[in-house]
């Protein structure tokens, strides 16, 4: 497990901010995911398993594909994973600004 990666922080702020939870992002530890290079973060929890899912918001990478990501608790409530999605199945080139995300699902896509 690692710390946050400063290109991270703005999507994992906003996602903890979406879902009401306070968080202290210099103490969150996560480990990438093997999810093709999407960019999904599994976080250290008390729990280990998928619970529910507390906020979701998307962005179009910088190839202009479409990214959904969900910000999964564990079954004890705790932060559990950021999910990231891109449409295309292709890795992640950019991770986005703050003023790059949108809340909620992207239109056409159900919401978890």
């Amino acid at each position: 497990m690692r710390r946050l990666l400063d290109c991270e922080r703005p999507l994992a702020g906003y996602l903890f901010e979406l879902a009401g939870l306070p968080v202290d992002l210099d103490a969150l530890r996560v480990e990438p995911m093997e999810d093709g290079g999407m960019g999904g973060l599994a976080i250290q929890s008390p729990g280990g398993r998928y619970g529910s899912s507390a906020a979701e918001c998307h962005f179009h990478d910088s190839d202009g594909e479409l990214v959904s990501v969900v910000l999964n608790l564990d079954e004890v409530g705790a932060p559990f994973e950021i999910d990231v999605f891109k449409v295309d199945f292709s890795p992640l080139l950019t991770w986005p600004a703050r003023a790059d995300l949108r809340a909620g699902p992207p239109c056409g896509m159900p919401e978890s």
